[in-house]
């Protein structure tokens, strides 16, 4: 069976950091739906106090995911690029993402931005 097919877990023998790029795909477009609902999350809880700043970078974490995701989709040969970048944007939004330990959403959304950017990271190289 294909290493793709065999799921996230899945590693080759040659390298058992080694992660397909559909596992990739998959951590990018999680987290590109828990920065939005993060963004959303943040906007509907003012007790939060959360600036402003933080629902942008939401945001621009969530688009840069999804955009990265569909490059790996079209197999652009420019997605190493565009993992890079995700890789060091999603580690800023979990860094961001972790000031506010108290929260569960925004604690699920520092996990699933710190895997998607350490797929990325290895996508990258």
């Amino acid at each position: 069976m294909p290493a793709a097919a065999q799921g996230p877990a899945a590693k080759t023998a040659a390298d058992p950091h080694a992660m397909s790029m559909d596992d990739c795909v998959t951590l990018c477009v999680a987290s590109h739906r828990s920065c939005l609902t993060s963004a959303r999350h943040v906007l509907e809880q003012p007790q939060l106090n959360a600036p402003a700043e933080l629902v942008a970078l939401l945001q621009d974490c969530a688009e840069l995911c999804q955009t990265t995701a569909n490059s790996m989709v079209r197999g652009a040969p420019t997605h190493t690029l565009l993992c890079g970048a995700c890789a060091d944007l999603c580690a800023a939004c979990a860094q961001a993402c972790d000031a506010y330990k108290n929260d569960t959403v925004l604690t699920l959304c520092a996990v699933t931005c710190r895997d998607c950017g350490a797929a990325c990271g290895h996508m990258a190289m």
